[in-house]
């Protein structure tokens, strides 16, 4: 979601003759780079606190932004409401990694619903731990960050 604000801003600014249409652009670019690391380090922040079940949260809206624009990269077309899950799927039918890293991120989404429904008793802060963990690496190999 933040991404489509993010293009409908540097749309506006560029018509209104705020900024040029490359300065536009890159402030897009930009924007969407640091929503993953941004993400990453307040769910980090949520985690050392103490409110693990927020981080997931946190780390699953990035670990989709993620696997949204590795999707974009590939020429995966993908509806915009598309899940982590069939992103990830995906990806994996297409080659873009392997069954062991689709099985991994497939565990962090998973644990990322939990969260978002509220299943708290399903998983504990070391498990969040090693999501973040995860993701962080996922998007360092994989997504440009």
């Amino acid at each position: 979601m933040w991404t489509e604000i993010s293009c409908g801003v540097a749309a506006l600014m560029g018509a209104w003759g705020v900024v040029s249409p490359a300065e536009a652009d890159e402030s897009v670019n930009q924007g969407q780079k640091d929503f993953v690391v941004d993400f990453l380090l307040e769910a980090e922040k949520y985690l050392e606190s103490g409110r693990h079940q927020s981080a997931a949260i946190l780390a699953g809206d990035a670990l989709e932004d993620a696997l949204r624009r590795l999707c974009a990269t590939n020429c995966v077309t993908v509806s915009a409401k598309a899940s982590a899950e069939i992103m990830n799927a995906e990806l994996a039918s297409r080659g873009v990694y392997d069954d062991q890293m689709k099985g991994r991120l497939q565990r962090a989404a998973t644990l990322s619903d939990q969260a978002s429904c509220g299943l708290w008793s399903d998983f504990s802060k070391d498990d969040v731990g090693l999501m973040l963990a995860e993701v962080r690496a996922f998007a360092a190999e994989h997504a440009t960050v």
